[in-house]
Formats: C-alpha cells, structure tokens, sequence
C-alpha cells in the first residue's frame, strides 16, 4: 500500500473571476481570500458582514499532483477526501468523480481509470452554501421555519457545521473549501477495511477480540496476522489468533483517577504471502458506560468506568476557529491540556459544530480526558427523505468509525436540545406533525441503529437534555441530564442554583468578557466601550452586555472603567460556576455531572467560554482549576449560617486538616476553629457548620471568613484556602491593599497585602503567562507565590476587586 497526501499546487478563484490565488490542503475561501487581502480580517470590527455576503459566491478550486510509475503500477488506486466544505463537483483529468452534500463525511473514489502516469489536474466546484439553502424546497407542508438564536435560517438543509451560520456566541461565516486532507492509495489486490477491537475483562486479565475487514477486488488469498505492544514497548503477541489475552493488564483511567497507559494494536494485511498493508490502533483498556440504577430519587445518570462511578467535570467544547483549517494538532494539543490543567475529567463535544480530527481523540487518550460526543445536530428542525436518510447514515458511520475504539469515548449522544425543543419551545410550535415523528425515526430508530452496528459496546443516549427519549419528560431533573439556564437567561440569582439536584447537569452558564488583549484584537480604541457597534457586534446574545451589568450590579460596585469591568466580569462568571459545582458535588450520589457551558470560542467575543480564541484563560477557568479539583474544599452558605465541606473524587481516603477564620479586613482573628476529618474516596462530606450571626451581628460590612486547609497529595502537603463573606461584596469595605509584589525572571510572582483582597488576578502584559495559580484570595499577611508555567518574565498588570472603583 502507497499512501501520499496530495497538499500543494492548488488554487482558488471565485467562481468565473480572471484571478486565481495560492491555496494550500487544508484550505478555504475564507483563510485564502484573508491572507491575500481580497477582504479584510472578519474578526477586526465589523468586517464579518463583508465575509457573510462573500459566501453567495460560488468558488472553484485547482490543482495538480504527480503519480509516479510504481504509484501507476498498482491494480487499484483510490481518492480520498476527508473534509469537503460542502456542496461540491469534483473532477479529476476532466471526468467527473462524484458531487458532495456533507462536510462531516469522508468521500473516497476509484480513480484508476482517470489518471495518468505523471501529471493529473484535479478540479472542485463549490456552490454557495448560502444560496444552497435558500434554494431549498421542502415538501408541502413541511417547510421549516425555526432558527436558532443569530443564525441564519435554512442552516439545517444542509449537512454543515451549523454554527458556520452563526449561534449566540459566534459569526455568520460559512466558509468553503477543503479543510481536511486529500489522500492518494495504490494497492495491489486487497486492502484493509475497519478494525473493532472489543475487549472482554475479567479479574486479572482482558481479553482482547480484534475484527476486521478486509476489502478485495478479486479473489486473491489474503491473511490476517496482529501485534500487541504494551505501553513500555514490549511486544505482547504476535500471531494470526484475533483473540488476544492480556494478563496483568495495565488499566486506562480518566484523568484524577490514575493512569492512562496506552496499548498498540498492528494488524497485518498479507496478500498472496506478501505482507500488502499495515494499521495501527492505540487502546486503553478499560470499561466504560453510563449506569441509570434507580434510587431514592429517581434514576443517577453517572459516567462508570472499571465499574468506578465518576463524577464528571468539565466543559462543552465547540469548534476553536471559523476558519477550519486553522484547527491544527497545536490548537487541539493547547485545548486538551488547558482541560487538564483546569481538573476536567470529561468534555462535552456539542452537536452544532464539527466531529474533531483524529489528533483530539489521541490527545484525550493520552491526557486522560473522558468525551460525551454529540452527534453533529443541534437546536433544529430535519427533513427527512430518503436522500437525507442515506447521507446522515453515512455520516454517522464515517466518524463512529473513527473514534469507536479510543479510550476517551464514553457515550454517544444523537443531538443537542432537540428533545426538548419540540416539548418546550415555542420556536417549534406550528410545523407538521410528520416533522415530530421524523425527530424520533432519526434519533431513536435510525442513528442508534448504525451506532449498534458500528460501536456495539458504546452507551447511546438520544439527546441532551433527556430522561431517555421519547418525549419523555426531557427536563425531569430526577432523571437523564438536564440543561439550565434559569441563572444567566432567566436572571434569576447564583442562589438559585442551590435549589436544584440535577442528576447530572450537562450545559449551564454565566457570561463575560475576553482579555482586554483580545478586545484590543478586534477595535480601534473609540470601539473600546460595552455599548458600541463594534463591543455589540462580538456578543451575539442579545442584550447580555446588560445582563452583565445587572448581575455586576447585584454582587459589585459599578466599575471605573473597562479593564475593571472586564475583570469584573470574569469574576462574576467564575463565581457562578463555582457555586453551581461546588453545590452538585456536595451532593454526590445524587448528582454525577457539572459540564458548564462553554469551554472554549471560534471567534474573539464575549461569550460564555472560560478560554478565549487566543488561549487566554478568564478568571473562571483558574478558578476551575479549584472548584474541579479531586480535593476540593467549599463553603455552603446559609444565612449567616457556614458549612465546610471536602468533595474527595480521588480514589483514596484523604485525612483533612482545616481552620476556619472568622477575621477582620485587616486579619485580625476575632473567632478560630480547628478540625481534622478523614475523607472518605468518591464522597462528599461536611467537616465543620457554624452560625455565625451572633458574632458578625453590626459589622457584616467589616468581617470575613477565612478556611485554609491542607491535605497529603503523593506524600506532599497541599494547602488551599477558601473565603465568605456575609453580605455581597460590593457592601464590603474593602481598604487599599498595598500590594508588595516580587517578580521573578520565570514569570513566576511573589504577592502579599496589608488588607483582605478577595480576588486577586495576574495578567502578563507582553506575553500570556499561566501561572500555576491565580485568582487567589489574600487572608492573611502571608505572602503567596503564583508559580508560572508558561510565558516567562514580562511585565504584569494586577486586577484586584479594591481597585476597580477606586
């Protein structure tokens, strides 16, 4: 087997234009017509509207690639497409190969017959997708007319990442192109089809069966024989049995629960006694599955993997770029370990983008990061018909096969929010009953039949939220997973997140805005004011600028200007997703699941991400960092009424020691409690619970309260501290904290103050520094040092709650 990407020599032009520009594989409209100058950057203002109307252009794409005389040689020669940007003709030497509807599917044509020994001219077609839709003529009766928030209608005809047609966070930019490889294979004979390797535990070893396909054009003898490589290196088998035991096995855990060893499978194409083709599959062994037993509350929903029902933490990923082919291993590496860094455990792959490239689930495996993937439908309506049918088939199938044997997948889930839509949303209301009955032959019939064939051992769950289908209640909170958003779209207060026992809750939360950095990316400094066109234009929910500012309202003083405001606001957003976690993990057991809403962006905006476009993280994900951790310390707040707890999702008993403060601004000790707790492993418990309203009573404004604690983690002392205060901070009296700060060459910063300092943020300057940790609470005099891990040296700008309004 002869493999070559095909990458180079191509052009683009708009279709039936004299010019023609250089374009590279992957490539796009959008990233060529960008870097030659033909329209200005769509991220810069308001120049996405430029791009928006761009895209009812039709574009062509050429190309030449060299087949040498061994490649020419083989009986069979294959060509391989593996993202088309969507609606395309594609020809090779001038004869047409084939046309595409579905940039998630991968496209492959016998190309023998086409091509010459040496030079070949490859050309593409590409129809505007946005003319695409708009031509689409429903069946009678069945129009469609719902669209989400800032989309563009018609987006669900069409087999495209739905949020290239804008979403509340994200541009109207549907970019066209080739945003994956193009792949040469020359093969005599046979070649390999899809491997399932399926594994069988049993105490003390794993058996491993290993199913493949072989794909032949004739009947020429063909065998099958396999290795096994451990994770050290060491080769396991090697044989033609496609079961393969495992003694001893070495097993793969989600990061915070132990290891994630990874195991090599090599199957061995031999045709006619020659060894014809080689593939390779990295696995971790393990079981995983969502276990639904009934309880005192209803029915858990907790991911379970080696029969350990985890609590799932983490966030709802959705594409990083509007442009496509920017989505390199780099972006995807920087996106795996920023989850990592912020204690995830799981990710959430939501429907209205993309099926990631093969790189992310390696990442995942590697890193130890557990993957709830939607299937890639979202907030919609679909018409079915038998064309439609075949292509989501196929569409499931291309990328189910893909990721089916990665360690990193836990459960497949059909759709976001359509479930529910179709109870709840007035948007939905008025379309034909038939339309309804296609949501269940699609979701519940359809797209769990191919997932049954193609990852039979993988948990299938028919929409987020769901109690389990069927129109079922999909918002009972004792059942399935739910999505709320009564704090931040209701306005209702962080409180309100305390009244609620969701089983597992799968999308929640808060707003804020980018970096002053970033905002400086896409304005001119008279843009720089929350309420102007350009602040407007990149924050695509509406009038959730004003949102922020009530919510700032009801927590802090009103902020001086807007790198306060900013800093403002991405305490308040940590806040909210602070109390919402630490609140479901108080109740493990009962709730198994905190997956906030959003991880990451597409585009720089204001938004609900904890990380920018550029990789900046916001308060809320160093504050993650905390309320994620295996061992993580919380107040519960009643009143005047505070609870200490340790949430303990470590596989170990953790002996806890804890003292909790009760001192003045200036850290006077006006009250100390000491205690020690044995925490037990995978629980929840509340180490200490005071009333305190005798004590503060007169001079809430004035006092705070304090926890440090500290615990072995690896035989070494972790020490944490957490604070309350008993009014909102904004009726705090807070003082001048006069900092004293030491900054080291690594970036590293040494920071102390005279007075309480309730956040304390670092931000570097010339470079985007991490610090190991940051947004810190100050409780004492005691100077703290913030480790940098990434950015060296460069000067740093402080953000503290104090300075913001003086």
């Amino acid at each position: 087997m002869i493999r070559k990407e095909i990458r180079d020599s191509f052009e683009i032009r708009v279709a039936g234009s004299g010019d023609w520009y250089p374009m590279s594989v992957p490539g796009s409209a959008m990233d060529t017509f960008c870097r030659e100058g033909i329209l200005p950057d769509p991220y810069f203002g308001m120049n996405e509207y430029k791009w928006t109307e761009f895209f009812r252009n039709d574009f062509e794409i050429r190309g030449t690639f060299e087949v040498t005389p061994e490649e020419y040689a083989k009986e069979q020669i294959l060509l391989t497409f593996y993202g088309v940007d969507t609606v395309a003709d594609i020809f090779l030497n001038g004869q047409k190969l084939g046309h595409t509807e579905n940039m998630h599917r991968i496209y492959t044509f016998p190309v023998k017959e086409y091509l010459n020994e040496g030079e070949n001219r490859l050309e593409i077609y590409l129809t505007s997708p946005i003319r695409f839709i708009e031509s689409y003529q429903p069946e009678k009766g069945r129009e469609i007319h719902m669209a989400n928030t800032g989309t563009m209608p018609g987006g669900q005809y069409i087999r495209k990442a739905h949020s290239m047609f804008g979403w509340d966070w994200g541009p109207i930019l549907p970019d066209a192109g080739i945003f994956r490889k193009i792949e040469l294979s020359c093969y005599q004979k046979a070649r390999l089809g899809e491997t399932l390797i399926r594994q069988r535990h049993q105490p003390g070893s794993v058996t491993l069966s290993v199913e493949t396909e072989i794909l032949k054009e004739s009947d020429a003898e063909t065998a099958l024989s396999y290795e096994l490589i451990g994770p050290d290196g060491t080769l396991l088998y090697e044989g033609e049995e496609n079961e393969i035991l495992i003694a001893e096995p070495k097993l793969w855990w989600p990061h915070g629960y132990g290891s994630q060893p990874l195991y090599t499978v090599r199957v061995h194409l031999h045709t006619e006694g020659e060894q014809a083709e080689t593939k390779e599959y990295r696995i971790g062994l393990r079981t995983v599955t969502v276990s639904r037993e009934d309880d005192e509350w209803g029915q858990e929903f907790a991911i379970q993997v080696n029969g350990v029902k985890i609590f799932a933490r983490g966030a709802d990923y959705i594409p990083d770029d509007c442009f496509y082919p920017r989505i390199t291993r780099e972006i995807l590496e920087r996106d795996v370990k920023a989850a990592v860094f912020a204690n995830f455990n799981c990710l959430r792959v939501w429907g209205g983008g993309y099926y990631p490239s093969d790189e992310f689930y390696d990442l995942c495996d590697e890193y130890g990061i557990l993957l709830w993937q939607d299937l890639m439908y979202a907030c919609n309506i679909y018409d079915l018909n038998a064309d439609f049918i075949e292509n989501i088939r196929q569409e499931a199938r291309d990328n189910v096969l893909r990721f089916r044997n990665h360690a990193c997948l836990a459960l497949i889930c059909g759709n976001n929010e359509m479930e529910t839509a179709w109870v709840d949303w007035k948007a939905v209301e008025g379309h034909a009953p038939s339309l309804k009955r296609d949501y269940l032959l699609q979701f519940e019939y359809i797209l769990p039949a191919v997932v049954k064939e193609t990852a039979p051992d993988t948990f299938y769950w028919p929409s987020s939220p769901s109690s389990g289908g069927s129109f079922d209640e999909p918002g009972d909170e004792n059942r399935g997973d739910c999505h709320y958003w009564d704090v931040w779209h209701g306005q209702k207060p962080f409180s309100e997140y305390l009244k609620h026992y969701f089983r597992f809750c799968s999308e929640f939360g808060f707003q804020s805005l980018p970096s002053i950095k970033t905002v400086e990316t896409f304005t001119e400094e008279k843009d720089r004011n929350l309420f102007s066109k350009v602040m407007e234009s990149h924050q695509k929910n509406p009038a959730a600028n004003g949102k922020i500012l009530y919510y700032l309202s009801e927590t802090f003083r009103y902020p001086k200007d807007l790198e306060s405001l900013i800093f403002l606001s991405q305490i308040l957003q940590g806040y909210a997703m602070k109390v919402a976690t630490e609140h479901w993990r108080r109740n493990r057991g009962r709730c198994m699941g905190s997956i906030y809403w959003q991880f990451n962006d597409n585009w720089p905006v204001a938004s609900w991400s904890s990380m920018d476009y550029y990789g900046r993280y916001k308060a809320l994900h160093y504050m993650a960092r905390n309320f994620c951790d295996s061992v993580a310390g919380s107040i519960e707040k009643q009143e005047q009424t505070m609870g200490f707890w340790i949430s303990n999702e470590s596989m170990a008993d953790v002996e806890v020691r804890a003292m909790i403060s009760l001192k003045t601004l200036d850290f006077e000790v006006l009250e100390e409690t000491e205690v020690m707790e044995k925490v037990g492993a995978l629980s929840a418990q509340c180490l200490f619970r005071k009333d305190y309203q005798a004590l503060v009573s007169g001079r809430e404004e004035e006092v705070f309260l304090a926890v440090t604690y500290s615990y072995l983690q690896n035989g070494e002392e972790v020490r944490k501290t957490e604070f309350e205060t008993f009014v909102p901070m904004k009726y705090v009296e807070l003082r001048e904290p006069e900092f004293a700060v030491t900054r080291w060459e690594d970036g590293s910063v040494e920071i102390s103050a005279q007075t309480f300092v309730p956040y304390c943020m670092l931000e570097g300057i010339e470079r985007d520094t991490v610090w190991a940790d940051n947004v810190i609470a100050l409780t004492d005099g005691r100077p703290r040092v913030l480790k940098a891990l990434r950015g060296e040296g460069g000067a740093v700008r402080i953000y503290d709650v104090y300075h913001t309004y003086h």
